[in-house]
């Protein structure tokens, strides 16, 4: 199999009410940077495809419409620090599901984003 450079195997593909948000979100909380933009149509702020990095890692997303609904998704990721994470997270309007703990697998918490999507981070060697 020959996959193109920058893309793995599996990548999550969200439709969010609010993708520009999202993408903000994603910059301030994860420090993604942006892949892919390309632009909708009916908006400055709306984005009909989107792909962002997080390490190796590309999630890509769009905003919904009357054919495409948003759906929320759940997302396990290691990050560099959790508590920092955890924190901007919190900060950026996100619910806690999980205070950071220590973990049988690690150093762990999880939250909700602002757009309905459950992350859980552990924090990575």
């Amino acid at each position: 199999m020959n996959l193109p450079n920058n893309y793995l195997p599996v990548m999550p593909y969200l439709v969010l009410d609010k993708a520009y948000e999202f993408m903000e979100f994603c910059k301030y909380v994860f420090g993604a940077t942006e892949q892919m933009i390309v632009p909708g149509q009916d908006d400055t702020r709306a984005i009909m495809h989107g792909e962002l990095k997080i390490h190796d890692a590309v999630i890509m997303f769009a905003n919904s419409n009357e054919s495409w609904k948003q759906k929320a998704s759940g997302m396990f990721i290691f990050v560099s620090n959790v508590d920092e994470v955890y924190k901007k997270a919190l900060e950026a309007k996100s619910t806690s599901l999980q205070q950071p703990v220590n973990q049988d697998y690690g150093y762990s918490a999880g939250f909700e984003d602002p757009f309905g999507n459950h992350w859980w981070i552990t924090q990575g060697e």
